[in-house]
This record gives structure tokens, sequence and C-alpha cells, in this order.
């Protein structure tokens, strides 16, 4: 079981306690904008010192959404992030090949970024933040990305930055009053106080040196890491059940680890017959 810390967390609880990968999980994977945080929801366990159960994956920040994400990731894929990118001049291939975990630490902010955006306060036992002119805010949840969801960009944009504002600010204005050059200025210090893991790399071709941005989202990445290793699932429950006879509940109540391990003991039983006989 694998111990996260977060920040904000929720009120009464910065640890998040979540269980290693099934194949039940595998098989419910789905594709859909809320696919990756149903997937944490079904991770989460239950601890004496966190809040942060089962069913509590929409309440929880973004920010600490995809830190659970990364750590899922890295159990179950590793720490090494490699991909080859396609050159749009050359189609020749780019490498991307970095730590998650690093990526992971480097969006920690000290004291002295957090003034920079103004941040004054925060984030206290509710998860609330206070900028330097007293302006409140918490962070975008899983809830308020759900709220948002369908509406145009900007739209979207405006309505999540609103349901984060909390009260009237010192001049006596509403949430509703509140200026553009506010917004602008919460959602400054929204992403900086709580980055995502969703990151924006320069890339030179290896062949042509052209440049190119890629994203890195884990949301994305760890959904795509899973959709392309269903097709061994059903190769590792045939061995499982061809071997031992195991009905299809007990082997996809196997975390993904144990699965595979009886599955390369299996794959060296038959090759080390196949070489004696």
């Amino acid at each position: 079981m694998l111990q996260v810390r977060l920040n904000p967390g929720l009120p009464g609880g910065r640890w998040a306690y979540i269980r290693p990968l099934r194949g039940h999980d595998e098989q419910l994977v789905g594709a859909g904008a809320t696919a990756a945080t149903e997937l944490l929801d079904r991770l989460l366990v239950e601890e004496p010192d966190t809040t942060v159960g089962p069913g509590r994956a929409f309440d929880l920040a973004i920010c600490d959404r995809d830190r659970l994400l990364a750590a899922v990731y890295a159990a179950s894929f590793g720490d090494r992030i490699e991909s080859e990118i396609p050159c749009l001049q050359c189609d020749e291939g780019a490498e991307v090949n970095f730590s998650l975990s690093a990526l992971v630490a480097s969006l920690e902010v000290d004291d002295a970024a957090r003034a920079e955006v103004g941040v004054r306060h925060g984030p206290d036992h509710d998860g609330v933040y206070q900028l330097d002119d007293g302006t409140r805010f918490r962070l975008p949840t899983g809830v308020d990305q759900r709220a948002v969801f369908g509406q145009p960009p900007g739209q979207a944009r405006v309505a999540l930055l609103r349901r984060c504002l909390l009260g009237d600010d010192r001049d006596g204005r509403t949430v509703s009053d509140l200026d553009e050059q506010t917004l602008a200025r919460v959602e400054a210090a929204m992403e900086r106080v709580g980055p995502t893991v969703d990151h924006t790399f320069s890339v030179g071709c290896q062949e042509c040196g052209a440049e190119r941005e890629v994203r890195f989202d884990i949301q994305h990445f760890l959904l795509r890491a899973l959709d392309h290793e269903r097709r061994y699932l059903v190769r590792e429950i045939h061995y499982l059940a061809a071997t031992y006879g195991w009905g299809l509940e007990p082997i996809l109540g196997l975390s993904r680890d144990d699965r595979r391990a009886f599955v390369r003991l299996i794959v060296a039983d038959r090759g080390a017959r196949h070489r004696s006989a």
C-alpha cells in the first residue's frame, strides 16, 4: 500500500493511502474525462489517520489528484517516463526521457514563490488560501471540473474560478462582482500553489534538430499505459487459468504485480521444459 502526502488535502487529513492495481481495476478503466479520477476512487483505502478514503477522489484538489495518479503510475510502471515523439519536420523520432518523481518534486513551491503571486496565508485546516489583498480562495477539485464540463473554454474558466473564490472581498464586493484582474490574480496564485502534473517540454529532433512542444499530462499518460497493456491482461488470465485452474474472479482479484509474477514463473517453467525435451 502506498502512502502519499497531499497539499492541501482534505479537512482533517493530508495523507492518502492507495492500494496496488488489480485486474478488476484494469478492466474497468474507461476513456472519459473523469476516468482517471474514477480509477483513483477505487484505489483509495480508508485509514484511521486520513479522511481521504474511497469515494473522496472527486473532492480532492486537482493537484492532489495528480500526485496520487503519479504514485499509481510509478508503482505500476516505474519512475522513468520514456517515449519517442515523431518529428513534424523529418518524420524521425525525438526522445522524451525523465524521472516522474523528479518532475513531481520540482512542482513544490517555497514561501518566496508563493509571495511572488501574492499568497499571504494558507492552506489552513479547510484548505483555504488568502492573497495579500484579502481575497480568499480554495483550489479547484474534481467536483468543480465536473460542474463546468461542456461549457465553452472561456466560460468554463470563469465559472471554475468563481466556484473557488470564497466570501466577499475587503471592499464588500461579492464573488459575482469580481473583475478580470482579480480573477487573473487568483488563477496565477492557484497555478503556483496547486501545480498539476501537466508539463510542456521542448524536445529537439535527434536527426534534424527541429524543436517541438510536447505536453505530458499524468492523467492521459496513465490511462494510455493501462489501455496499451490491456491486451496482455487477457493472455495473463489465460496462462493462470490454464496452468492453475483458477477462475476469472480470483485472477482479477490478484494485484497486478502478483499476477505478473505468477505468469513469469509459468513462462520460465514452460521454457525450461521445452529446453529439456
